[in-house]
């Protein structure tokens, strides 16, 4: 089947590198496993084979039906899986849920995001993306990086190796890395609210806007409260990349908000 550019297909071919994928996916305890875009189902031949609970989520209409008739054991969702209402995992909530995928470049991100953010993220998951993608995704100060930041709140990660285009067809034009997502294991240091997360990432935002200007300048609509005067002058002389999560957590806990 020729792959879609429209849904940014590119369908992996190296039989020797996707067995070792998926015995990484597969070294922690697995309960059920959700394949985003399996495609052709050439990783999904892999899982079913060890055994696991599956459920694909394929948005191509002619490769849902295909992967219905070859795995008729695995729950196949006809959709985009940013449309995918995650409320329907709510039986399966106490299980250890895996996500994988060979996932679009251009949505990668935003596929991510939707994941690790959901009270659903119990388990450590792992992508498949664009290898400049996931280097920014573990960068840690002094280059860090808004999305790194961001991620950092939820989950570690970490860039597992790299993968030529070569294992893809058709081949892209980019380098592309496995790498995979832990939930965090300590507290959450911003308060859960949706309005206060929602606050500091727009900080988050802020403070990375003009990466070449201090954070003096690009948080100068924000006022800082007179407590900690030294520590945050010092810290506010920085360029956002040199600053790590803590320090802005820091920063942001101390905004005075009359």
């Amino acid at each position: 089947m020729k792959a879609k550019k429209s849904l940014g297909q590119n369908f992996f071919v190296n039989q020797n590198l996707a067995k070792r994928i998926v015995s990484e996916v597969l070294s922690n305890s697995v309960d059920i496993l959700i394949e985003i875009g399996p495609g052709q189902g050439y990783f999904t031949k892999l899982f079913h084979e060890q055994e696991k609970e599956i459920l694909l989520i394929e948005k191509d209409d002619l490769l849902a039906i295909q992967l219905r008739e070859s795995f008729p054991k695995a729950n196949v969702l006809n959709i985009d899986f940013l449309d995918w209402n995650f409320e329907e995992l709510k039986s399966i909530s106490k299980k250890k849920i895996t996500f994988f995928g060979s996932l679009p470049y251009n949505v990668s991100k935003k596929i991510i995001e939707k994941i690790i953010h959901s009270e659903y993220f119990n388990s450590p998951c792992f992508f498949i993306i664009q290898k400049e993608v996931a280097e920014n995704y573990i960068s840690k100060a002094p280059q860090n990086n808004y999305l790194a930041a961001k991620s950092y709140l939820y989950a570690d990660s970490k860039k597992i190796f790299d993968i030529t285009p070569e294992s893809f067809r058709p081949r892209p034009k980019v380098m592309s890395s496995l790498i995979s997502f832990s939930p965090k294991t300590d507290s959450f240091p911003i308060s859960k609210e949706l309005s206060e997360k929602r606050r500091f990432d727009i900080f988050l935002q802020q403070s990375f806007k003009q990466p070449r200007k201090k954070l003096l300048n690009n948080l100068k609509n924000y006022t800082f409260s007179s407590n900690e005067k030294e520590k945050i002058q010092k810290l506010i002389e920085r360029r956002a990349q040199h600053t790590t999560l803590e320090e802005f957590i820091f920063l942001f806990s101390n905004i005075r908000l009359d």
